[in-house]
């Protein structure tokens, strides 16, 4: 029997929330995009293009497509969420006019 009492959830810190919100989202995105993607091409069609000697299996295709997606998607989501923390903040919600 545990002894110690539940406090509740551990709150998770800023930069640490950011990272997984940007993994969870081009994960969630690279899926999508590698079922779009392949419902239009076919994988083993795909690598006889790039060279006649290159087999790839169906499997082996799609599992390269979605880490591909995967890693642009969370390139980009990446710096979108830098782009977001490093903006300059505005000044008490009051804009000056000229």
């Amino acid at each position: 029997m545990i002894s110690e009492e539940y406090r509740g959830a551990k709150q998770w810190g800023r930069d640490k929330q950011a990272v997984f919100t940007v993994v969870w989202i081009s994960f969630l995105s690279a899926a999508i995009a590698t079922m779009v993607f392949f419902a239009f091409f076919d994988p083993v069609e795909l690598g006889g293009i790039l060279d006649e000697d290159f087999d790839i299996s169906r499997d082996a295709g799609y599992a390269i497509g979605f880490f591909f997606f995967w890693v642009l998607c969370a390139f980009c989501s990446g710096v979108t969420a830098y782009l977001v923390r490093t903006a300059p903040r505005k000044r008490d919600g009051k804009h000056r006019r000229k």
